[in-house]
């Protein structure tokens, strides 16, 4: 008995193995920048809670004269923090998006070339099929019209001969003399 995967045309195996091969290197591009992103989250979470401590702690133990000499630089410090994660963001989301146009140069020429096979081999094939299919409606109409001749032929002859006579006639109410 034949398996599944041995019933699959070489043509569509060939796309199915491209197809296959694009899903993949498109997920792992994904997965490699998301799990960059999330490094970069995970770090800028760090430094942001670092930072904040640190200006929780100073904001804590300074005097209250000199909170304002060190606010500045405190918010300065964050705020650089903030710049720096989202210049990472947005080298990560572009890194993304070159990592999946070159997947997409690499795999889309022979992802159509093998799915312009396939569409020509179901093309022909069905094409093929559809020939077949009426050459046997033709051939089962052609019967099914004799059939219905033969049968038209037959009822004919048969009102063509004359009913035989009955022994005894309606007429002259039978032998009686």
């Amino acid at each position: 008995m034949n398996s599944f995967v041995d019933t699959i045309s070489p043509i569509a195996k060939e796309h199915i193995a491209a197809r296959v091969a694009y899903v993949n290197d498109v997920a792992l591009a994904v997965i490699h920048s998301t799990r960059q992103l999330a490094e970069a989250n995970l770090q800028f979470g760090r430094d942001w809670l670092q930072q904040s401590s640190n200006a929780w702690q100073q904001a804590v133990l300074t005097p209250a004269a000199e909170r304002s000499e060190v606010a500045g630089p405190t918010a300065e410090a964050v705020a650089q923090t903030l710049q720096s994660y989202q210049r990472h963001v947005a080298q990560i989301a572009s890194d993304f998006q070159t990592s999946i146009t070159d997947v997409m140069r690499q795999h889309v020429p022979q992802t159509t070339r093998t799915a312009t096979a396939l569409a020509e081999v179901v093309s022909q094939k069905a094409a093929a099929e559809t020939d077949q299919q009426w050459r046997i409606n033709q051939t089962a109409s052609r019967d099914l019209i004799d059939q219905a001749s033969r049968f038209a032929q037959v009822a004919t002859q048969n009102r063509a001969m004359q009913e035989p006579a009955s022994m005894q006639s309606t007429e002259d109410g039978g032998n009686k003399n």
